[in-house]
């Protein structure tokens, strides 16, 4: 078997990029202007958790490998063995899903915001004992959930952003 890695899924990843770049050249754009100062600590506040939130979609790898599950995150990584993972279960929020997975060592989760989710969760099934895995995980590979809400929203972002960049250049 070879290793197998899903990342963060591009539709976000690329309008997610696009409204980091446009909220910098809005930052620029307002620090340059000048005109009302409390808006340059507004977009600088706004930017950190923009960017953590980039930087950690970026750095998100879950790597299936043949002795276990690798998952790294922005700052951590953690290997789990296919014998640690004691129970797989799903919670899902409305079209929000997570698999979790509860080691001997604590439990982790995994979110749909990953890449081909059903066809990880998939590989996480085939590689654990069948007494360990929940109903619910098994209904989530036949019944995909689909969650096109945070991608939707990061575009509608983009073209605020757009909209608010233009009115600065013009006025």
């Amino acid at each position: 078997m070879k290793a197998t890695t899903y990342t963060t899924r591009r539709t976000f990843l690329l309008p997610f990029a696009l409204v980091s770049l446009l909220l910098i050249v809005l930052l620029i754009i307002s620090s340059v202007d000048r005109v009302f100062p409390p808006e340059i600590i507004v977009l600088a506040i706004v930017c950190v958790p923009v960017f953590y939130i980039l930087l950690e979609s970026i750095w998100r790898r879950t790597t299936i490998e043949p002795d276990g599950v690798r998952i790294r995150k922005l700052f951590r990584e953690r290997y789990l063995l296919w014998e640690e993972i004691t129970n797989i279960d799903v919670l899902a929020v409305r079209k929000k899903v997570y698999l979790l997975l509860t080691t001997t060592k604590g439990f982790h989760t995994l979110a749909n915001s990953h890449g081909h989710f059903t066809s990880l969760v998939r590989d996480i099934v085939r590689n654990v004992d069948p007494g360990k895995i929940e109903a619910r995980v098994l209904d989530v590979i036949e019944h995909p959930v689909v969650r096109i809400s945070d991608v939707v929203s990061t575009w509608i972002a983009a073209v605020i952003l757009l909209g608010a960049i233009t009115l600065k250049i013009l006025y």
